[in-house]
Order: structure tokens, then sequence, then C-alpha cells
């Protein structure tokens, strides 16, 4: 394995976990409030965090990139 495909699976790694804190939180945290701003706050918080952490699961390509952007093979004459 090289240092991108670790990193890769560093990534995946902490989204497993990340996804595994939130389902985790929504059955434990229930937001006992009747306050409707409260409810959609928390909602779209675990929203967001599961839609970051499923992007991670799936490698983060465009992270992936960012920190190893690929090399030009071509040379300049």
């Amino acid at each position: 394995m090289n240092i991108k495909e670790l990193f890769a699976l560093f990534l995946r790694i902490v989204g497993v976990l990340g996804l595994m804190v939130i389902i985790r939180h929504s059955f434990l945290y229930a937001p006992t409030t009747v306050l409707i701003k409260a409810h959609l706050y928390i909602l779209l918080k675990r929203v967001i965090g599961a839609l970051v952490a499923l992007y991670l699961i799936r490698g983060a390509p465009l992270l992936t990139k960012f920190a190893f952007p690929e090399k030009s093979g071509g040379s300049a004459q």
C-alpha cells in the first residue's frame, strides 16, 4: 500500500467512526424540548454530519486529489 491508499483508508475509518457517533447521539440524546427551532437545528446538524461521514466513507476523492495531486508525465521541449 502506498501513502495515498493509506490516506484514503484513514479517511474511510474516520467516516465510519463519525457515522457511528452520529447514530449513537441520535438515539441517546433525542431532543426533549418542544422548540421547533431546536429540533430543526439538531436535525440539520445530524444530516450534515452524516453526509460528511458518507463522503469520507466513499474515500473523499476530491480531498485525496488535493492532498496527492497527479504528477504531470510530460516533458517540456
